[in-house]
């Protein structure tokens, strides 16, 4: 969770108006501000993402966390995307989307993928543009997922791979989001 009161390099600059009296305080079902809170952390996710990428050009998996990892070590450009999961209200929010996949020299089919796990691409306005994250497929894993630990549980950090499945969101759907470790993608 991110702390308030700790003030470190990034604090100021990625999120400004977190100290504001009375921001992301109450319900998330109160109107207006609904998704406020979950808005200023993908803004930031896009910030940091950002900035590593033009540097590349020329803990409990806390937001802090995520963060500090993704700027550590600009030199080595190891990670480039915090992983993050939304909820809606107390249920984790899935997507669904659909790939072409080669299974052959000139053959594709559709593959329907299915995710809790996303990376900010754009945001626009109240909505933000998403793409689905998965994991690189296993031949001994069956079955569909439910929740988020059906997705992540006992699958390598390297495994996590981007699906060019975008998906626009409107954030006021949004209370809560969960941030994972950095990651390279």
């Amino acid at each position: 969770m991110y702390n308030l009161e700790k003030e470190s390099h990034y604090d100021e600059e990625y999120f400004p108006t977190h100290k504001e009296e009375g921001h992301c305080k109450g319900n998330c079902h109160n109107g207006k501000n609904k998704g406020a809170c979950v808005e200023e952390v993908l803004e930031a996710i896009l910030k940091a993402q950002r900035k590593v990428e033009k540097e590349h050009e020329k803990k409990c998996s806390s937001c802090d966390e995520s963060f500090e990892e993704l700027l550590e070590e600009p030199k080595k450009f190891n990670k480039n995307t915090i992983p993050f999961i939304l909820y809606c209200g107390c249920s984790p929010f899935k997507a669904e989307g659909v790939a072409a996949c080669p299974v052959g020299l000139k053959d594709k089919k559709f593959v329907c993928i299915t995710s809790f796990v996303f990376k900010i691409r754009e945001l626009k306005g109240n909505c933000a543009e998403l793409e689905l994250l998965t994991f690189k497929p296993k031949r001994d894993r069956c079955g569909k997922i439910h929740s988020p630990c059906d997705q992540i549980n006992h699958q390598y950090v390297d495994d996590l791979m981007k699906t060019g499945i975008c998906i626009t969101v409107d954030l006021s759907c949004f209370c809560a989001i969960s941030t994972l470790p950095a990651v390279r993608l």
